[in-house]
């Protein structure tokens, strides 16, 4: 049925003058389950990359999850049937909610407290505890206090989780970055634990995990080849130090309670959506986070949408085809996107290092590398790259090369690799100005990291380009400008746990000004707050393969949306940071309302905001 049509039975039927509501069945007439008027609704509907919106509306109508029709405040209320929700947002901006395309809600979920604080209220499962943002000498201090007093009240066999943090501004990452295994060891976990299994993490990824703990993971995987790495898990049999990264939390320590796992993971995505971020692109990490969000898909209880990229334990080709089948597939809230390889891009960089400072690392796509044989035998499968950790250009490089040359032996053309839409993520040094035609020609997207902007030298960022190699390479952390010139789409992520950075990247992104040093990095590459604006809403949609379904608000697209307290497009630019999304729709359901909000439209709050 054409929209025209569509159009005409719901406006006959909300006329009784007309007599339709007296010959049609009420159970045939389908009215908005809500109408959203008198506001400055943002569309978003012009994916160009030009500095332009699209089409801003009065009002939106939402019926069955999708969006019915947008437009003047008479024309949509015309829609309104009895049971339609209507909801006056006096003058408030309305933007499509934020897709961020690597970011990763089923780490963050042990990374920072407020989902397994309301998941697990009390210790009677696991003793989970969360230090004080400190310094590193303090956190430690304070870890020793608390790791005491959880031991003394844990039962025998019990999991006893304990984070540092990086600090709400990521204040404390250089120091834990460097230092964290140094102060907290196997050895002496083993000492004063000896009948618990315990992890202690970072404050982010990172953790240290004690023998008992080992002992835990090993009766998951018996050889530890979950990490992928077989020169680490050699590492490991030869002395095993208790560094570990991702599969200890869901594989090991909540194995046999998937259900529980699923609740965590739940409750995160919910912290995200009370920022207005609904989508997320990632990998899943472990097998028992993709189960737990496969069965909060298939109980309808997803209260985000999440497109993953497969990270595994095997890239045999034969099954990589297999899988190619299926890429874009899955439900409207849990769908494959691509893959990465297990040993992802590296920080390695053309540029010579002029203070011989910290070495990031090296290539992991270089000629016979183990990575380079994984992503070879990606590209040859017809696999699309996607959710791909990277930094450095040289690597970029190398992907390019194996993208050209293994997708030739494979017989795909051109417009096939096109289609494609091949990404790499982070762009924390890459690409270089030069590589962005070679992008262009393969259509590739970039997932590009506004935290690089702002945060110490725990990762390559532009504090670091510019003091290892030269202030002119600052240009080449997040060179989103080049790109955005270029025609290349690209999109966003925060990459930590912390959420309510949301609009500082995106303030970052404009200013590019470091907090710290109070200088402006890379001013080439900033862009005004409607690029920034696409990098989270329509061209995001293109990332996750949905644009057709996500992205900006337009007839039959998802009900996607967030209502802001002040206009994103007036507000003075030092006051992006502080906006507050008040409202969160995902499918035209209501997952995040602030108390005050809820009050005046007569509805309750709902989401993080009632823990």
């Amino acid at each position: 049925m054409t929209r025209a049509l569509i159009l005409f039975f719901a406006i006959a039927a909300s006329f009784p003058v007309c007599g339709w509501s007296q010959t049609i069945p009420s159970k045939l007439v389908s009215y908005p389950q809500f109408i959203l008027y008198n506001g400055k609704i943002v569309t978003v509907d012009d994916a160009s990359f030009e500095s332009k919106v699209g089409t801003i509306v009065q009002a939106i109508a939402i019926r069955d999850q999708k969006i019915l029709e947008t437009g003047a405040n008479a024309n949509v209320l015309a829609l309104a049937g009895p049971q339609t929700t209507k909801i006056d947002l006096k003058g408030r901006t309305v933007l499509p909610s934020f897709i961020l395309t690597h970011e990763h809600p089923s780490d963050w979920a042990f990374q920072e407290p407020r989902a397994m604080t309301h998941v697990l209220p009390n210790d009677d499962i696991i003793i989970h505890r969360w230090l004080k943002s400190a310094p590193m000498d303090q956190q430690f201090t304070e870890f020793k206090a608390v790791l005491k007093e959880a031991l003394n009240k844990a039962k025998p066999k019990q999991w006893i989780l304990i984070s540092f943090t990086w600090g709400p501004n990521m204040e404390w990452s250089a120091a834990l970055d460097r230092d964290f295994g140094k102060l907290v060891t196997k050895t002496d976990l083993d000492t004063v634990a000896p009948n618990n299994p315990v992890i202690v993490k970072s404050g982010l990824v990172r953790s240290v995990i004690n023998s008992r703990a080992i002992e835990e993971l090993r009766a998951v995987h018996p050889d530890l080849g979950v990490i992928g790495d077989p020169e680490f898990v050699k590492k490991w049999e030869q002395n095993p130090d208790g560094i570990v990264n991702r599969p200890v939390e869901p594989n090991a320590m909540l194995r046999g309670k998937l259900p529980l796992l699923a609740q965590i993971l739940k409750a995160e995505m919910e912290v995200w959506t009370s920022f207005g971020i609904t989508g997320f692109a990632s990998s899943t990490y472990t097998f028992s986070n993709l189960q737990a969000l496969a069965m909060l898909d298939r109980a309808g209880d997803m209260p985000a949408r999440f497109a993953w990229g497969y990270r595994g334990a095997d890239y045999n080709i034969e099954w990589l085809r297999y899988l190619q089948g299926e890429e874009n597939r899955g439900s409207d809230y849990l769908w494959l996107i691509g893959a990465q390889p297990l040993l992802t891009g590296g920080y390695c960089t053309t540029l010579a290092d002029k203070l011989k400072v910290k070495d990031f690392g090296g290539c992991a796509f270089a000629p016979g590398a183990l990575g380079r044989q994984m992503l070879t035998n990606i590209i040859r499968s017809g696999m699309r790259v996607a959710t791909m950790h990277s930094w450095g250009d040289k690597d970029i490089d190398y992907l390019m090369d194996v993208i050209e040359e293994e997708s030739a032996k494979a017989g795909f053309t051109l417009e096939q690799i096109r289609a494609k839409r091949h990404a790499f993520d982070h762009g924390g040094g890459a690409p270089r100005p030069d590589q962005i035609p070679r992008m262009k020609k393969l259509n590739m997207m970039a997932s590009e990291i506004n935290t690089a902007l702002w945060e110490d030298e725990s990762h390559p960022g532009t504090l670091v380009y510019a003091n290892k190699y030269g202030m002119e390479y600052a240009n080449w952390v997040v060179p989103r400008k080049s790109m955005t010139d270029a025609g290349i789409m690209t999109t966003a992520e925060i990459d930590r746990p912390l959420p309510e950075k949301f609009f500082y990247n995106i303030q970052m992104g404009m200013t590019r000004e470091h907090p710290r040093t109070k200088q402006v990095y890379g001013a080439a590459e900033r862009t005004d707050r409607i690029i920034q604006l696409k990098t989270v809403t329509t061209w995001p949609g293109y990332y996750v393969l949905r644009e057709k379904l996500l992205g900006s608000l337009e007839p039959g697209k998802f009900a996607d949306l967030v209502v802001l307290d002040r206009d994103y497009l007036t507000v003075p630019v030092e006051e992006i940071s502080k906006l507050q999304v008040l409202m969160t729709m995902v499918g035209g359901k209501v997952v995040h309302l602030t108390s005050g909000l809820a009050g005046e439209f007569g509805m309750k709050p709902v989401g993080p905001t009632t823990w």
